[in-house]
């Protein structure tokens, strides 16, 4: 009877495959899905571009999204807003190099002064 055998050198290559460049690029881009996330990197490139202007007014429309999906699903989905968090800090870190003021509303109260 015959054994089962491979035909072949017993030594094993340890060699990296390499996998073409497009193939890789699609595997590390992130999944990114939503509107937000989109908006999210327009605001890092307008924070890079230092138009503080517009990553303040793309900061507020995030905080609204935010504020109004919390009042829609409540706890049932994660929120964090930890993202938003960092956007802020990201600009008030611009604003403060530039010395200019930053330009994001701040939430507060109905009928709170203003």
């Amino acid at each position: 009877m015959r054994t089962f055998g491979f035909i072949g050198s017993k030594i094993r290559s340890h060699n990296e495959i390499q996998i073409p460049g497009e193939r890789l690029a699609r595997v590390n881009q992130s999944l990114k899905r939503r509107l937000d996330d989109d908006v999210e990197e327009v605001f890092s490139r307008a924070c890079a571009s230092n138009d503080l202007e517009s990553a303040a007014d793309l900061l507020n429309l995030l905080e609204k999204w935010h504020a109004r999906r919390s009042a829609s699903y409540g706890r049932e989905r994660r929120n964090s807003g930890a993202n938003l968090v960092r956007a802020r800090k990201e600009l008030e870190r611009l604003s403060a190099l530039r010395g200019v003021a930053p330009a994001v509303e701040a939430d507060q109260p109905a009928g709170a002064p203003g």
